[in-house]
């Protein structure tokens, strides 16, 4: 039986995946005309598929949380948020108030 904290987690995650890892992950290369914007797409998709990798790992609600406010701060974080504006491709940081508007509601 899910917990209240499980389903708090839950609900951070699936977040995370609909706003920002999954639009990313389903990009095409194809999209893109140049090469360069193409590369940058498969780096950010490599990167975003560790990512995912590791809030899916976190155990609760919390962790989601304090990993999601301390990736915003990483120095690769602006790089990468500056290669998914070129992209035209969604970034943590372009639904930061989003979450934490989430995480208020669901009191984590």
């Amino acid at each position: 039986m899910m917990g209240s904290d499980d389903r708090k987690r839950e609900e951070l995650i699936k977040f995370l995946n609909q706003k920002v890892f999954d639009p990313i992950l389903r990009a095409v290369p194809g999209d893109y005309k140049s090469d360069v914007l193409k590369k940058k797409l498969n780096d950010v998709k490599r990167r975003t598929e560790s990512e995912k990798h590791i809030f899916h790992e976190l155990q609760t609600a919390e962790q989601v949380k304090k990993n999601y406010l301390s990736d915003l701060d990483f120095r690769t974080a602006r790089k990468t948020d500056y290669e998914l504006d070129e992209l035209k491709l969604p970034s943590l940081t372009q639904v930061k108030d989003e979450f934490l508007r989430l995480c208020e509601k669901l009191k984590v």
